[in-house]
């Protein structure tokens, strides 16, 4: 090996320094959602879109608007095999929830009735109580933990809608069995049942609950990051959320959802990504509810 050279000069302080790789940025956060709610969100997310923009059409299909969006998906054959496919996706994620759902109970004794179920309970209705209260400046603003009311309202409206349309579905997907078991009217009312049911869920996701509430109030505007990316800064936390976190540091438990998340730029851009994508989604649903009110009173 060569000796290293009697004359060689070492690099001044200075330009080492000016060499050295810049060091990524890191913070605390609170882990909010695992793996499995963030892909269950995304199932979701997607499904539920490909279905409103493939079945909203054929509800009014006699519309110049509806032509135009089933154009987008290559025309009304291809819009359906979309739709039955997103179907399908939405029978898995509902299956799956169900089943962790069970699972979780069964482990965890009185789960259905403690303060940070997914079931509504006593507190949800004080929350209510005082949120219109503070939203007339009667009181202070309630407190919540790991689940406000509105977050409730979502999940279980989705339970329960998914039911709904996906029997309805099923019956006129399989239209020779459902009359084998019922008569042929039932066909009828399944439509009517199915594309009014949907429409209603596009507006509480898209108009007036969800999106909202997640994402266009100050705190979160323009896009509430939490479900794509699984967590939250501390501070964030602290502000939503008092309740978990001072139960979490009276058991000892805030350490177990502590973690340190690396800043770079692909976080800006995966952030960047996931905006776009959900302002494309909130728009397009917005424009679709325009078209629907005007082919109501046109």
């Amino acid at each position: 090996m060569a000796e290293p050279r009697a004359d060689a000069v070492a690099p001044a302080p200075a330009e080492t320094a000016g060499r050295e790789k810049k060091q990524p940025r890191t913070r605390i956060e609170y882990r909010r959602f695992n793996l499995f709610h963030r892909w269950m969100h995304f199932l979701v997310f997607v499904s539920f879109t490909v279905l409103v923009f493939t079945g909203m059409p054929l509800k009014y299909e006699d519309t110049q608007w509806a032509q135009w969006f089933m154009d987008l998906f290559g025309g009304v054959t291809a819009a359906g095999i979309y739709h039955r496919l997103a179907a399908i996706v939405t029978v898995f994620y509902w299956s799956a929830e169900m089943v962790v759902m069970v699972v979780t109970v069964l482990r965890t004794r009185g789960h259905m009735r403690d303060r940070i179920t997914l079931m509504f309970n006593a507190k949800d209705v004080q929350d209510i109580v005082g949120m219109f209260a503070w939203f007339f400046g009667r009181g202070p603003k309630p407190q919540f933990d790991r689940y406000t009311y509105w977050e409730k309202f979502d999940y279980l409206s989705l339970v329960a809608g998914t039911v709904i349309i996906g029997v309805t579905g099923f019956m006129m997907w399989f239209p020779i069995q459902t009359t084998h078991l019922l008569p042929g009217y039932w066909l009828n009312v399944a439509f009517v049942i199915h594309s009014n049911e949907a429409l209603l869920a596009m507006g509480v996701i898209f108009i007036f609950v969800h999106f909202f509430s997640a994402h266009l109030k100050p705190e979160s505007f323009p896009l509430d990051k939490v479900i794509f990316t699984g967590s939250l800064p501390v501070e964030h936390y602290k502000a939503e959320r008092p309740l978990e976190y001072a139960r979490r540091v009276r058991e000892g438990t805030l350490d177990e959802v502590l973690v340190e998340k690396t800043i770079t730029w692909k976080t800006y851009a995966a952030d960047a990504l996931w905006w776009l994508i959900t302002l494309i989604a909130g728009v397009s649903a917005v424009m679709m509810t325009a078209f629907i009110i005007w082919s109501v009173f046109d």
